[in-house]
Parts: C-alpha cells; structure tokens; sequence
C-alpha cells in the first residue's frame, strides 16, 4: 500500500512539473505569434510619417517604396538601390506589434524596433514605439502614396489622398451635434489641394492639406464663411483614415473643448 502511494505522489509532482514547464513554454511563445494580416504581399507602401521624440523625420524616406514579403523579408527601394531587412508580427503583453529590422545601418536603423499596431488596414499602416530608455514616443505611417517629406513641426506633407464622394457622417461642435448643417452635401477631395461640398447647384469651394504637429496627422480645412462651412476652418488631428472612414478631432486652444468631424461613404 505504501508503494502504491508512493507511485501515485511521484506520478502528481510529474504531472505538476511538466504543466508548469509548458505553461512557462506558453508564455515565452506569446512574443512570437505569427498571424496572417494585411500588408503581407499588399503591394508598394510609403513612409507618410516618421517621428522620433516628437522630432519630424519623415524627409528621411523620401523617395523610398517599401514591400512586405510572405517569407519575412522587407526591402526598401530607391533609385535603382534594393535594400534589405527583415519583419515579423508577434504579440507582446497582449499588444499586436510588428518587429522591423534592417542592418544596413544609417536612417533604417531608426525604423529597426519593436512597433506597437494602431491601425492597419489596405490604404494605412499606423505603428507606435515608446522608448524603454526615456519614454519617448516614436511614431512609424506607411501610406499608398509617397510622402513630400517636411522639416519640421507643422510642415506640409503629402499622404493618400482620400479618393470618391464623401458624406459628413459626425460634427459634434464640444457639447452640440451639428451634424444637419452638412446633411445632403458631397465633399471630394482633389490632389491639389482643393475641396469641394455640392449640394444640388450649390457648390461651395475651399483648400484643404495635411500637416505633421508635434508628431500627430492633421487635416487643416479653409471654407468661405458661407452656409456655415467656416466653422470647419481650423486643423483636425487624424484619428482615423482608410477607403470608407476619415474620423477627426479638433481641442480648443481657448477652454480645451473637443470638436470631432467624421466623413463616410
């Protein structure tokens, strides 16, 4: 009896032993998960923005188009040059993230990390790095259309273009929904900076741009004061932007009220 006892205790601290190895497996594997998502084989993508501690550094990929390939590897190419790197998605503390690395040395060396994914989709690639060392904040934007780069804060630069007819789907102006001025007009977005709102044989015309702030997208609009489109002029930070959603906001410098201003299909 006692050697049966024996057997069955040796048998349970086994047992214990090999779940506690394989749940510490579990959780060093839950930095290298692998999954299947958008930019894979998805074509040419362009740096749209690149900021490091709040510093604008996107004029350092001009001119470079990048690929995501199936076998893990990443290649930047300019003017004839091919330069090669590597990528993977892993999941880290429960955050999906996408891990760049280049050993060619110089500007890429700067895009070589660990990137936290904001958003993906088929037209934007937004990723963030926070910085273990002082805790500043990176911030990584890949687009469809090359970016003009910038040289500082609040600089022009050109990012997609968002392409077809528009509908004003949210205008919350702080506290008040004023999302009826805007009911039954058609904005399209021209490249060259021009915008314009047609409602029937109404046809209203302003500018509109993109700009880098303190490392943050803006979309900056210019209307006439007609039909209450100038309440629009002013810079919305980008909180959203792919082929059916352009989702903005816009902080007060006067008593910090949040406006938010939202397009659909």
């Amino acid at each position: 009896m006692k050697n049966f006892l024996y057997g069955l205790t040796v048998l349970f601290l086994a047992f214990t032993t090999s779940c506690s190895k394989d749940d510490s497996l579990t959780d060093d594997l839950s930095t290298n998960l692998v999954s299947n998502r958008n930019i894979e084989n998805s074509g040419i993508w362009f740096v749209t923005l690149f900021s490091e501690d709040d510093r604008n550094q996107t004029n350092q990929f001009v001119g470079y188009s990048f690929e995501f390939k199936s076998n893990g590897l990443i290649t930047a190419s300019k003017a004839g040059v091919l330069i090669h790197g590597n990528w993977r998605y892993v999941t880290d503390s429960g955050k999906s993230k996408v891990i760049i690395g280049f050993s060619s040395g110089g500007i890429f060396d700067e895009i070589s990390e660990d990137w936290e994914i904001l958003q993906e989709s088929d037209t934007s690639i937004k990723l963030k790095h926070v910085s273990g060392g002082n805790g500043g904040l990176d911030l990584l934007e890949f687009g469809r259309s090359p970016g003009a780069g910038s040289t500082g804060v609040g600089t022009t630069t050109t990012t997609t273009v968002p392409s077809g007819l528009w509908k004003v789907t949210r205008y919350l102006d702080k506290d008040k929904n004023r999302t009826s001025h805007y009911t039954g007009y058609s904005f399209d977005f021209k490249s060259g900076g021009v915008i314009t709102a047609t409602k029937g044989s109404t046809i209203i015309q302003g500018s509109w741009k993109n700009i880098v702030d303190s490392g943050k997208s803006k979309m900056v609009f210019t209307f006439p004061e007609q039909n209450k489109f100038d309440e629009l002029n002013d810079d919305w930070e980008v909180i959203l932007q792919n082929a059916t959603s352009i989702q903005l906001k816009n902080i007060s410098g006067g008593n910090g009220g949040t406006s938010y201003f939202d397009f659909g299909k």
